[in-house]
This record gives C-alpha cells, sequence and structure tokens, in this order.
C-alpha cells in the first residue's frame, strides 16, 4: 500500500492541508491510497494549526468507521488519513518559554563566538520568542530547525517510511518557518544517514511548493513581522532554491505558486489569534498535491500553477480543463450532499425516506452521523471563507435554499427529463440508488447511496 507523506511547514502548511482534507473527504482523485500527514510549527497554539489537526481528526472520525471494498463505488472518505504522530506534529524541543538567545545559550559562549553572533543576529533576533515561531526570520529558524533530524519524531516517520512511498512538501517561501524549514527539510532527506530506512528515503520521489507572498499584514511597530520585507525575502530565496535545489536535481517537481497581495490581514506574530480565512491560494496550493500524487516524475520539473484568466471573482470557468474535470464532481457532489443533511435532515433521517427502510433506521442518532454532520459543515464554512476572501474562489451558491441545483456558481442546470425536480429529485434519484449499493455496513452503504446519486445528478444537471 503506497503512502503519500506530507510536511506542512508552518502557518500555510497547516492552511493547505486543511484545503487537502477537504478534497480528500469529497473523492478528489489522489494517486495514493494512504496519506500521512506531518506539521512542522513551533506554534502549536496556532490557530491555523488547531484547526487543522480538528479537521483532520473529524476525517479519521468518519473514516474510521468504514470498511472499503473493491465493489463499494463511494469515493467519499475513501482515503485512510493516518496519524503517526501525536497531533500529527514533528516536535521541536526545547523552544517552549525560551529567547533564541536561550536556545543558543548565548550566556555561555566565549566572547568571540559572543560577537559573532551578535553580528549575525540583531538585539531583537536575540530577544526573540521562540514559541510562536520565527516570525519572519529564516536566519533563526534555519538553526533551530536543523534538529529535527535528531528527534524521536522524525525517526517514526522514518520507521513508517516504505519503498513506492513518496514525499511532499508545503511551505510559504516569504515567512521564518517555511522559507528556513523546507531546503534544511529537503536536505536532510535527501542526504541523511543517520536514520531508518535512510537509503528508501535518500532516493524516495519528492515534490514540494512553495508559495510566494498572496498576503499583506497590516503595520505594527510592536511586532517582528514586516510584510514590506516579503518580496525582497522571496527574491533572495528564490534565487537560493534556484542554485541549491532546482539545479542539483534533489527535487522531482517543484511547484511556484503566487498571487498579486490584494488581502490585509491583521497582524498577529502566532498563537490562538492565528486564524487566517481559507484562500484561493491555499486551494490551488492543495491541488499541486493532488497533481503530484497523480504522476510520476523521472526528472526534476518546475511547475506554475495557472488560471484562464485572473479576475477578482474565480469560479470553476476560470479553470483549464483539466483542473475542472478534476475537481468539478467530487465538490459538486459533496456539497450537494452536504446541503441534503443541512436543509432537510429531519425528513432524511425520517421513515418518510424511503430508502431508509430496511437500511438506516439506527444510522441517524450515532456518532458517525454527527461527526460525518459536523465535516461538512466544516466544509461550508471552509467554502464560505474562500468565497470571502481577496481573491474570491466562488465556486458554490451556498444559500441555494429550495433550489438545490442553482448551486454551482455561473452554471445554469440543465433540464431533464423527470416529473421530479429540486429536492424531490434528489430523493428520487438516492431512492433508486440504494438498490444499487454493493456495500453491506449501514454506514458504508449511505454514503454509497450518495455518491453514486449524486454522481448520477452532476452528470445530468451539469454534463460533467
Amino acid at each position: 500500500m503506497s503512502k503519500l507523506y506530507i510536511f506542512g511547514i508552518g502557518g500555510t502548511g497547516s492552511r493547505v492541508l486543511r484545503s487537502f482534507t477537504m478534497m480528500l473527504a469529497a473523492g478528489v482523485k489522489i494517486g495514493a491510497n494512504e496519506i500521512v500527514p506531518i506539521i512542522i510549527d513551533p506554534d502549536v497554539s496556532n490557530a491555523d494549526l488547531t484547526r487543522t489537526v480538528s479537521l483532520m481528526n473529524t476525517y479519521r472520525a468518519v473514516r474510521s468507521e468504514l470498511q472499503f471494498s473493491d465493489e463499494d463505488e463511494n469515493l467519499f472518505f475513501r482515503k485512510e488519513l493516518s496519524r503517526i504522530l501525536g497531533n500529527y506534529t514533528l516536535r521541536i524541543h526545547d523552544t517552549d518559554d525560551k529567547t533564541f538567545q536561550q536556545f543558543i545559550d548565548l550566556p555561555s559562549m566565549n566572547k568571540a563566538n559572543k560577537a559573532m553572533m551578535k553580528i549575525l543576529f540583531s538585539d531583537k533576533n536575540l530577544n526573540s520568542s521562540m514559541d510562536v515561531g520565527f516570525k519572519g526570520n529564516p536566519n533563526i529558524g534555519s538553526v533551530v530547525l536543523n534538529q529535527i533530524v535528531r528527534s524521536e519524531d522524525f525517526e517514526d516517520f522514518a520507521n513508517s517510511f516504505e519503498a513506492d512511498d513518496k514525499i511532499f512538501i508545503i511551505s510559504s517561501i516569504f515567512g521564518g518557518t517555511g522559507a528556513s524549514g523546507f531546503p534544511l527539510l529537503l536536505k536532510t532527506l535527501r542526504t541523511g544517514e543517520s536514520f531508518s530506512n535512510h537509503d528508501l528515503i535518500n532516493n524516495a520521489e519528492i515534490g514540494a511548493i512553495t508559495i510566494l507572498p498572496y498576503f499583506k499584514l497590516k503595520s505594527d511597530d510592536e511586532s517582528e513581522i514586516d510584510s514590506s520585507t516579503f518580496i525582497s525575502k522571496t527574491k533572495s530565496a528564490l534565487a537560493y532554491y534556484e542554485n541549491n535545489i532546482s539545479k542539483n536535481g534533489s527535487i522531482d517537481a517543484l511547484y511556484y505558486l503566487a498571487d498579486d497581495i490584494t488581502n490585509t490581514y491583521d497582524n498577529h506574530e502566532g498563537g490562538t489569534t492565528q486564524e487566517n480565512d481559507a484562500h484561493l491560494i491555499e486551494f490551488l496550493a492543495a491541488t499541486a498535491i493532488v497533481d503530484f500524487s497523480n504522476k510520476q516524475h523521472p526528472n526534476t520539473v518546475n511547475k506554475e500553477l495557472g488560471l484562464k484568466d485572473i479576475e477578482d471573482v474565480v469560479s470553476f470557468n476560470l479553470f483549464y480543463d483539466t483542473q475542472k474535470h478534476l475537481l468539478f464532481a467530487p465538490l459538486t457532489q459533496f456539497i450537494l450532499m452536504a446541503n441534503c443533511l443541512d436543509n432537510k435532515f429531519d425528513y432524511f433521517s425520517s421513515t418518510a425516506f424511503n430508502a431508509n427502510n430496511g437500511n438506516f433506521e439506527e444510522l441517524y442518532d450515532g456518532t458517525f452521523m454527527s461527526e460525518l454532520r459536523n465535516l461538512l459543515v466544516k466544509y461550508r464554512e471552509w467554502l464560505k471563507e474562500m468565497k470571502g476572501n481577496k481573491r474570491s474562489l466562488d465556486l458554490f451558491n451556498l444559500n441555494a435554499g429550495d433550489k438545490p441545483f442553482d448551486v454551482v456558481t455561473g452554471v445554469k442546470p440543465a433540464k431533464i427529463m423527470s416529473m421530479y425536480s429540486n429536492y424531490d429529485l434528489i430523493i428520487d434519484r438516492l431512492n433508486s440508488s440504494v438498490k444499487k449499493c454493493k456495500s453491506k455496513e449501514q454506514k458504508n452503504k449511505f454514503l454509497e447511496m450518495f455518491y453514486i446519486g449524486t454522481r448520477t445528478l452532476v452528470k445530468d444537471k451539469f454534463k460533467m
């Protein structure tokens, strides 16, 4: 069983993992049987991180109740999402309640070394707290993150690695944790010999996405993060990546992604206040993981993600055909199920819904349905955040009400030959679909019914 290990570095890594988990739940085609997320972030209270961890735990709670067979047609929650580390997070030791100068033990250094440290690091750097990340300072991050290869968590990752497994790395290039963590991690994976299975890991297929600036922060004299430096940091990092990553063949596929800086976030250095709304760029970054998982890369390749046109509001119509065919059906099927179990739950959980009879009578009051509905609520929230952000990713009308097929932005549903319409048409299709299900266990059968029914409706109503 092939695995895809995804290292999400810093806040950007967590936010992209959030989008990827939504695609995973919706059944977007992933070229691996098992997904293993690993987050690298010293700021363990970062709200972007804790929100993603909560989502992945909800996914696992739903997935743990399912047993798939080859005959089961359902792709919702099909892939295994494994947790080999606590909270999926590779712990960075000795950073809690410490400044950087305490971390490097500056007071114990001799005079010459102290002088060198003061040349390399400003007083603000040296007095910077380590427990909320590196605050846009890759020079600090490169020192602290050097220790990860010596951790028990990294050894747990290495021990679980097998032949044919792949690795993907998510990082930003304009901050501190991602900009320093990506090249260090890649070098460790390619050349390290002090951990288990290093021969397999050294020669594994590795891809990465590096995200260039796509937002800026409000100016704050009290904050160590200054977004006016993002572009200069990016230029320096790109030059380093070109000479030390792309040219030496250490990466199999490197994806680049950026956007004009159109949105300004509050300047939070980390912790529970750092919770940014989902963004188009993070969504597109997640599709890079999908692309990498579905292809082989015998030679080093650099890739840029693009849209047909640059507009303030992005819908499915601006995606190139390959991207659209990959995403349209699964995401639309998932929103149709989400709307059914949100707007019409009382009906679907009643005896009036014919498909329930002999199939799902005991399903609706259990923890499985509770966790499933919880994730579907989070799915709608994620879509709403991207829709309200700049640049807006407006895929769906989230207020379709009793017109469930008026759901895809910019797409008029086709008329079909049927005596039913709206939710009555969905109900009719689900009643027919339940008879086609191969699953015997009721939880699998419930999802398979929705998958088959919505697949048919997406083909009929949206020609996809």
